[in-house]
């Protein structure tokens, strides 16, 4: 049995941000789990048009000084790209890899990374256990989230993480079919622009079912309005000029309905006028693993928004524990993206 002061759940964006931030802190011996270590979800978008502009990335890297030592390789994809601009999330993606993998290379001694899904967590006399062997201290669950899936409806569910994947787009329509794409949110946007600009394919008609009209994020002096609801960057000038406009309304090539009034059984009604339907409304986590403290199991988790803290030693981060904000209006977000979660762990794991 191992002993060791902090152990990682998660290789993604937040988990990295932690592991970074307990090495800042000389909190070692640390065990990092993960079943793949290869970006976590961020490696599924790929194609996907990021919201957050390359400096927040490069600052992501160069806040930390565990990460700032491999700076030079993981921030060569963005050599060449405007800091003041969004760039194709497959660079983020490769920025995590390389960082991941230069831990792991040269910090083994003080990371100890385990390849596997972890099935049990168990805390008894201040100690947390993993899987019944190795025992720690603290432990942060960086497990990440999934998009959230449609009730069984009787129509065909397309993955929002295909569809948010242009050139998979002619693998999942025909021009016969009717396309519905539920919410307003940034993926929801990208999933109807992908749908129309398929240059192979394109659906005989998109619907747009949304309960919330566009919203866009407003750059203020030092912060923003509406920084983790509103559209940014390219999905905010499409939404603008393709939308907001009413163009594509016009031309007869999408139509938009609010459903803010309807009820559930009224919506699925509008729903099965379609052959296939995208939900891109919210995310769920997860699996988390077994939690057992004291010996009962917590079957309902729940955490302080603020501190991340789950229970005794236990914390949660990144998209499936996010912080909640308050900006100078008043306005109560969850902040989601790499540079909010390394603010996060910085500001909050103090040893």
């Amino acid at each position: 049995m191992d002993q060791y002061k902090a152990a990682v759940i998660g290789a993604g964006p937040a988990g990295l941000a932690v592991v970074a931030t307990l090495l800042d802190q000389e909190c070692i011996p640390i065990l990092w789990i993960d079943p793949n270590f290869e970006a976590g979800r961020l490696s599924n978008y790929l194609e996907v048009p990021s919201n957050t502009k390359v400096k927040l990335f490069q600052q992501y890297v160069t806040t930390s000084p565990s990460l700032n030592r491999f700076s030079s390789k993981a921030l060569m994809p963005f050599v060449g790209q405007d800091p003041d601009k969004g760039c194709p999330l497959n660079l983020a993606a490769t920025m995590v890899k390389s960082l991941t993998d230069s831990i792991r290379k040269a910090d083994s001694t003080r990371v100890h990374c385990v390849q596997k899904v972890v099935k049990e967590l168990a805390f008894s006399e201040g100690r947390w256990k993993i899987d019944g062997a190795d025992e720690c201290e603290r432990v942060y669950l960086a497990t990440g989230s999934h998009p959230r899936s449609l009730p069984d409806t009787g129509v065909e569910e397309l993955l929002l993480d295909d569809v948010l994947t242009p050139t998979r787009i002619p693998e999942l329509v025909t021009n016969d079919d009717t396309v519905g794409v539920i919410g307003s949110s940034h993926s929801a946007i990208l999933a109807l622009k992908n749908l129309h600009e398929c240059a192979t394919i394109r659906p005989k008609k998109i619907i747009n079912f949304f309960q919330s009209p566009l919203l866009f994020a407003i750059y203020k002096e030092g912060w923003i309005l509406y920084d983790n609801t509103g559209l940014k960057g390219e999905a905010a000038d499409w939404a603008k000029q393709e939308l907001q406009s009413g163009n594509l309304e016009k031309e007869k090539k999408l139509e938009r309905i609010c459903v803010k009034d309807y009820s559930p059984e009224e919506q699925v009604k509008l729903w099965q006028q379609c052959t296939k339907l995208v939900h891109a409304v919210g995310f769920d986590r997860n699996p988390l693993p077994k939690i057992l403290f004291n010996w009962d199991e917590l079957k309902q988790i729940s955490y302080d928004p603020h501190t991340g803290k789950i229970a005794d030693g236990l914390y949660g981060c990144g998209i499936a524990f996010p912080e909640k904000t308050v900006d100078p209006y008043g306005n109560q977000e969850y902040a989601v993206g790499l540079w909010k979660f390394m603010c996060y762990a910085q500001k909050k794991i103090k040893l």
